[in-house]
């Protein structure tokens, strides 16, 4: 008796749910990825063998460029707000709006002085802003008008009145190139005795091991 032979029938396979799915993934990542903003300052940080991480919660960072300038900067939105509302009280400038806080808020790092704050939070676009950082001359810290320190020691007293008297952590960013005794006046400005800040990260590139 003959075999019988069974047709033989490759196996079908539906990818359009996995096509779905896909699509569905990338919908996700790209409404909820938060962008790296542009830096507003380019700073060529100094190479070391240290890889401690530095975290990027609650984080407070002077940075200083190649040319001495000092910009302030704090990753916790909440107490951003806080802190320049109390920086234009502290130097008896008009409130700020609500349009420029917010806008305030989302910056990254700041570099000019708090009386040219609205001015600055009004201009149209970053590329406006970005004319303005590149001229500006930084964070005044002069022994007259230390706005560094206010700015440091205000958020300070902000972050430490919700995180029950602990203090913000905190790093610097300097240039490889700036000038020593620029560096040596922010650390001083960190040890003054209103803000006593002795222990800090400095930013650096992790240095390749040589063989």
């Amino acid at each position: 008796m003959p075999k019988i032979k069974m047709p033989r029938s490759s196996p079908a396979l539906d990818m359009t749910p996995m096509v779905d799915l896909a699509f569905l993934l990338v919908t996700f990542f790209m409404l909820t990825a938060q962008f790296r903003p542009e830096e507003v300052v380019a700073v060529d940080t100094p190479s070391s063998m240290s890889q401690s991480a530095i975290p990027t919660e609650n984080l407070m960072t002077i940075v200083v460029d190649s040319t001495g300038r000092v910009f302030w900067d704090f990753t916790d939105k909440k107490v951003r707000t806080a802190v320049v509302k109390e920086m234009m009280n502290r130097y008896h400038q008009p409130p700020l709006t609500e349009e420029q806080v917010a806008r305030f808020t989302n910056l990254t790092v700041i570099g000019i002085p708090v009386q040219q704050l609205p001015a600055y939070l009004d201009l149209p676009n970053a590329t406006a802003r970005k004319e303005v950082d590149l001229k500006s001359r930084g964070i005044p810290m002069d022994s007259t008008n230390n706005q560094l320190q206010d700015w440091i020691r205000v958020t300070q007293l902000i972050f430490s009145s919700d995180a029950e008297g602990k203090n913000p952590l905190v790093a610097l960013k300097g240039d490889g190139n700036v000038n020593y005794e620029t560096m040596n006046k922010v650390i001083k400005i960190f040890q003054g005795p209103t803000i006593k800040i002795n222990r800090f990260k400095m930013i650096t590139d992790l240095e390749e091991s040589r063989m």
